[in-house]
């Protein structure tokens, strides 16, 4: 294919400007004081949501999810959330996928009557293999006695989910989606509603047991934390939250306003949210072609989340270089040609992406052997 062809469908794949975006005032209410209120005031904004049943002859989560996981590239498909496979729509009932729990339904809501069962922001279409192979294990980093399951390469993208006794590991392309599932699930169910269970994420796996207490647990806290971190949120994660609330009525804050995460669950509040970060750019990256290691050399006019990546020119991510807040000023970051398991890339034509706010900058570097 030649370069031009795959320059355009790169720039097709990471650099579309036009992001979604919440109602305005829709947070106004957040109060960023102290890590308690901001967990108290987000819970307010999207506690209570209009529910839909689970199954039924009318709108149900089968259609809502239909609508939230289509592929982008064929309304008549779904693409599911661990197999990163397309199907073609069944409308629900019988078929090679599913709906998955991203909060599994034994912990804290087994009735399909419950609020949290038909929650379609932690609802994700899923291969009926993969979702069987899952089942109610929590999420970790799967470090021995591993299976392994492969995702499908699409839309420039795949991995392989893990899974022991213990832990569910999901691909690096999706660990940042189930993520943020996890956050809004914790954050938006207190227990301070009749009927509806307080949620709570934890490191303490000796928590996370079958119940329809009052109280139930889920995690790991520290490994979805990095997860969030590593997989930032992109415009298909912002697009199914516009989905979901187009329905539900409520969104998830986590996918809007991902820099909530260190102040709810880290205890590190931003006075400055990700949106606020009007411009940025990539100065330099040199030398160019490099061997062995290239130095990314960035501005920013003011302090935000800034993400730094590198894509293949298939479009397929391999490395997260930074996914942080800084201040303005000019920064370095440097690339040793490795993807993100430390696995050496090929040599070729590869592009660093800088995202700042809702700026996008890209540049080709080229790594010689």
């Amino acid at each position: 294919m030649p370069v031009r062809r795959l320059l355009v469908l790169f720039a097709v794949l990471i650099a579309t400007l036009a992001q979604a975006a919440p109602p305005a005032g829709y947070y106004d209410s957040v109060d960023l004081t102290s890590p308690a209120t901001l967990r108290q005031t987000v819970h307010n904004v999207i506690d209570g949501h209009t529910r839909y049943p689970y199954t039924s002859s009318s709108t149900d989560t089968w259609d809502i999810l239909e609508e939230a996981d289509e592929d982008p590239y064929n309304s008549s498909r779904v693409l599911d959330i661990y197999r990163n496979r397309v199907y073609t729509k069944t409308g629900g009932g019988a078929g090679p996928y599913n709906r998955e729990h991203s909060w599994p339904n034994s912990y804290g809501f087994g009735s399909s009557g419950d609020m949290p069962y038909t929650d379609c922001h932690h609802l994700f279409i899923c291969d009926t293999d993969y979702n069987n192979n899952r089942g109610n294990l929590p999420f970790g980093e799967c470090d021995s006695g591993c299976t392994a399951r492969a995702t499908d390469f699409y839309d420039g993208r795949s991995g392989t989910n893990y899974y022991n006794t213990s832990v569910w590991e999901t691909w690096d392309g999706r660990k940042g989606d189930v993520a943020r599932a996890m956050f809004y699930m914790d954050v938006r169910y207190a227990g301070d509603v009749s009927g509806e269970p307080d949620l709570v994420l934890t490191d303490n796996a000796a928590l996370i047991v079958p119940t329809d207490g009052a109280v139930a647990y889920m995690g790991l806290l520290s490994v979805l934390i990095q997860w969030h971190k590593d997989d930032p949120v992109d415009d298909r994660e912002r697009d199914r939250n516009d989905v979901v609330y187009s329905y539900q009525g409520n969104r998830n804050p986590f996918v809007d306003h991902p820099e909530w995460v260190s102040g709810i669950f880290e205890g590190v509040i931003s006075a400055v949210p990700e949106a606020a970060l009007a411009s940025g750019r990539i100065d330099a990256v040199y030398p160019n072609p490099f061997n062995p290691r290239t130095t990314v050399s960035y501005t920013l006019q003011d302090a935000g989340l800034v993400s730094l990546e590198i894509y293949g020119v298939d479009g397929r991510r391999v490395r997260v270089l930074l996914n942080d807040l800084r201040g303005p000023g000019t920064f370095t970051a440097g690339w040793d040609g490795r993807d993100d398991a430390g696995r050496p890339v090929a040599s070729g034509a590869w592009f660093v992406r800088m995202r700042a706010g809702q700026v996008v900058d890209t540049e080709k570097v080229t790594l010689t052997k």
